[in-house]
């Protein structure tokens, strides 16, 4: 009867026992669509070498860096003849946007 007892209070204290954060259960909403969702955060931010190769992947030359702002740098480079103005997120490895700014020459 007593290991009954007992056994049924260590159950209860188990039961009241705070979870680790990777075993908690989230209820939030989550549709699927923000732009996160699309591309998600790198697990490491990409150097200055790594944004210049995925830069170039891409198909672009002559590429030149600004000094990076809260996650994104401006990039100069030339495609097909014309020279851009890159806004690139180097932590999402994506280009956000991209403004042809002259023809090559």
């Amino acid at each position: 009867m007593v290991n009954r007892i007992f056994a049924a209070a260590m159950m209860a204290t188990l039961a009241m026992a705070p979870l680790p954060a990777a075993a908690q259960v989230g209820f939030g909403l989550h549709f699927g669509d923000e732009p996160r969702d699309f591309y998600p955060q790198l697990p490491m931010c990409l150097t200055d070498r790594q944004i210049r190769e995925a830069i170039a992947r891409r198909g672009y030359t002559k590429i030149s860096l600004n000094v990076p702002n809260a996650k994104r740098i401006q990039v100069r480079a030339t495609q097909d003849g014309w020279v851009y103005l890159i806004d690139f997120d180097f932590c999402a490895d994506r280009i956000r946007g991209r403004q042809a700014l002259r023809p090559a020459g």
